[in-house]
This record gives C-alpha cells, sequence and structure tokens, in this order.
C-alpha cells in the first residue's frame, strides 16, 4: 500500500469504500464558478492544480473550459471512478519519480497522479497557473500545514493564481474532519511570501453539524492568494 503523509491511508481507504464521502459534490463547486475568471485571470488554456482532488467533478468543467487539469489524489478508487462516472477514456502509466501512477485522459488534458501528494514536484509536471485548493488544506494533519503550504507555493508559478477554500468552526467542540483553519494560520501560512485577499466569508452550518459536531456555527472562507 501506498504510504502518504496526508492522514491515515487505511482510514481515507475505508471512507470511500463504504461510500462516507460528503464532501463530494456532484456539481461544479460554486465559489470555482464564482471566482473561475479572477483564477484565470480571464486567460484561456490554464494549466490548473488541483491537490487531493478525490473524484470532483471540478476536474472534468475546467477541462471542458480548455484548461488542463492535473488532480492529486492517493486513494485509486476515487481517481479511477472519476474516469468511469465521467465516461472518458484513460491510459494509466508507472511514474517512478511520484513512486506512483498518472491516469491520463486520451486528449491528455486530465492528468490524475495517483501518488503520495509531496512527492509530485515541478521536475515532473513543471508549475502551474492556478491553483484550486478545495478539500485539501482541511484534511491534511495539522502538523503538516507548513510542509504543505510550501509544497503548493512551489508548484505555482511566480504569477500563478491560487484559490483557498477553507472552514472555521469552534475546536473545542469539534476537532474535524474538515479541520478548522483559522485566520491567523492562513497568513503565517501563506502571508510571508503571498498577498492574500479574502473573498468571502460566510456560515454555512446545517442542522446536522449542529446536531452532531454540536457547534453553532460553520464558516467557510474563500481566499485569493498570488506573489508579493
Amino acid at each position: 500500500m501506498m504510504e502518504s503523509n496526508v492522514t491515515q491511508q487505511d482510514h481515507w481507504d475505508n471512507m470511500w469504500k463504504v461510500g462516507d464521502t460528503g464532501w463530494h459534490n456532484d456539481k461544479t463547486h460554486p465559489m470555482l464558478a464564482k471566482y473561475l475568471d479572477k483564477l484565470t485571470a480571464g486567460k484561456e488554456k490554464q494549466k490548473i492544480l488541483l491537490p487531493l482532488c478525490g473524484k470532483t467533478v471540478d476536474l472534468k468543467w475546467l477541462s471542458d473550459l480548455g484548461h488542463t487539469v492535473v488532480g492529486v489524489e492517493f486513494v485509486k478508487q476515487a481517481v479511477e471512478e472519476f474516469f468511469q462516472e465521467q465516461d472518458i477514456q484513460y491510459t494509466v502509466k508507472d511514474v517512478e519519480a511520484v513512486k506512483g501512477k498518472v491516469y491520463k485522459s486520451q486528449d491528455g488534458k486530465i492528468r490524475l497522479y495517483l501518488c503520495d501528494l509531496y512527492e509530485l514536484n515541478s521536475s515532473t509536471e513543471g508549475q502551474f497557473d492556478v491553483v484550486w485548493d478545495r478539500g485539501s488544506l482541511v484534511a491534511i494533519n495539522v502538523q503538516d500545514r507548513t510542509r504543505y503550504a510550501d509544497h503548493m507555493m512551489s508548484l505555482m508559478k511566480q504569477d500563478g493564481r491560487y484559490l483557498l477554500d477553507t472552514f472555521e468552526y469552534d475546536t473545542s467542540k469539534y476537532e474535524g474532519p474538515p479541520t478548522s483553519v483559522p485566520d491567523d494560520v492562513i497568513h503565517t501560512l501563506y502571508g510571508e511570501k503571498c498577498q492574500i485577499e479574502r473573498l468571502e466569508k460566510f456560515d454555512c452550518i446545517i442542522e446536522w453539524m449542529k446536531i452532531n459536531w454540536h457547534i453553532e456555527h460553520f464558516y467557510e472562507k474563500v481566499d485569493f492568494i498570488t506573489f508579493k
């Protein structure tokens, strides 16, 4: 079994196996759709990274718009279900450099790496125009956040753009997942090298969270990050 630095492999494999994937959305993420022009700077044919992508339909949506999308995921079931559910023909190739495999659409515009997130670096895929980080920073171990942020920034072009979607809630009542990422943590991780523009913050609490997680608020936050 492939090792991973993002929480326990067995845990995530099992969640996919039993269908406990409440974070998966069958529609394009509304924050991505709302801010796509800002994220791409109005440019066509951008190269976009989706870390810990699961089987998000955002991959196909972006590809259909003419962009090249690269996802990284360490659960095989998620990667294979993406191609099957989207009815996309693909090839699979071993990639020694990432100690894993790459699943590639026939036109090459969708490439999903099945590997440890930190094994994908600029020598393998070059750097990216855009990073869409939804469900990734909030999924990793808290102690790995600095390493994660540094890795994401190393994959961005100097004029690259990063859309970060995170959550914040009372961790004295519930500790995740998804993990809570306070504003000061975001600024500690990215603020030294990057400009951080807050685009959205809203309470998306639902009754289920109140009952099961015993929290009163569950804030979703969207930040636009660029190098200084």
